[in-house]
């Protein structure tokens, strides 16, 4: 799930913290709050942390930080998810169950017995149905007292407007390159620097690489589409395709973007033996063609083995 730990820092999103530190300190909390923005870089950690300060009684000592002692006992609780106050609703593939729905709904409206508040996180809250935003809707209508609904997702493209502008929305950005790096030699992870380049400034997406052998995948890929390596293509399609096709794809349009900024000269790297042989503007809009395609093709149930040879195919203008 995550990789937080008690009073771990949580890097990059330090305003963020400043934001919840400043909600407590003041009182003033928000009873639903959405955290969008990339997978893997520290919505769901913050959350927690959050939830923590909150169900701990302990105010922040300063606007800067939610850290509370290390022995206090909300740790255990909320670690062991057997904090009376608190609940996550995890989200799988699948479409979230009656039963569930149930049980969210019955410790929305359940008293605090422990702490003075009810914290519940919501995961992929974008993938919600219809029956529950509805629910919601009607529930920050008159929102329970001292309950606070955390609700996580990438996207808020599916959330209703009307239920995005009763929230208090904070959006994650992805982390640097550096920062990746920085949390991935203090788990002592590997290949941290080549890893945290192919992140997409995600820890959880790079821990997810480290774990699916990402850093072969992208390299096999990044030679078959830098020097038309047709052997390095036919790797992947015989080794890697069906079960580690959102690397694939991920790794596929990280090396398209290298593509354009080579081409549109905004780095300086001269990978791609490529030349490109009509205006930049068709060019671009080649690429960008590939890049939908591929955004699509797990929605749209294209087949894989089609998708990545259509993709190096078009590519090199066959």
């Amino acid at each position: 799930m995550s990789f937080i730990s008690k009073n771990m820092k949580i890097l990059g999103h330090n305003k963020i913290e400043k934001e919840l530190a400043h909600a407590i300190i003041s009182e003033k909390i928000f009873p639903t709050w959405i955290f969008s923005g990339p997978f893997g870089v520290g919505k769901y950690s913050m959350a927690i942390k959050f939830a923590k300060c909150l169900l701990s009684g302990i105010k922040p000592e300063s606007d800067f930080s939610l850290d509370i002692p290390e022995n206090n006992k909300v740790h255990k609780l909320i670690d062991s998810r057997i904090h009376p106050d608190f609940f996550i609703l995890e989200q799988s593939e699948d479409n979230i169950s009656i039963n569930d729905t149930r049980e969210l709904m019955q410790r929305i409206y359940k008293m605090p017995t422990m702490s003075k508040w009810r914290v519940i996180i919501i995961e992929n809250a974008s993938r919600l149905n219809k029956n529950i935003y509805n629910s919601f809707l009607k529930i920050l209508e008159e929102p329970p007292e001292n309950t606070v609904i955390i609700m996580i997702c990438q996207s808020t493209g599916n959330i209703p407007k009307t239920l995005l502008s009763r929230a208090n929305r904070v959006f994650f950005s992805a982390l640097t390159n550096e920062q990746v790096e920085s949390v991935l030699i203090d788990m002592k992870i590997k290949n941290a620097q080549e890893l945290s380049k192919i992140s997409n400034g995600s820890i959880g997406y790079a821990l997810y690489l480290n774990d699916h052998k990402g850093i072969d995948i992208f390299n096999k890929l990044l030679d078959a589409f830098s020097t038309y390596n047709k052997k390095s293509l036919q790797y992947i399609l015989e080794n890697n395709l069906n079960g580690n096709f959102r690397i694939i794809k991920e790794s596929l349009l990280t090396i398209l973007k290298m593509y354009i900024e080579q081409i549109t000269q905004v780095s300086n790297n001269q990978i791609f033996k490529k030349t490109v042989t009509c205006s930049i503007e068709s060019e671009l809009k080649k690429i960008m063609e590939i890049i939908s395609m591929l955004n699509k093709s797990e929605s749209l149930m294209l087949d894989k083995q089609v998708v990545l040879a259509y993709s190096f195919e078009k590519f090199f203008d066959f």
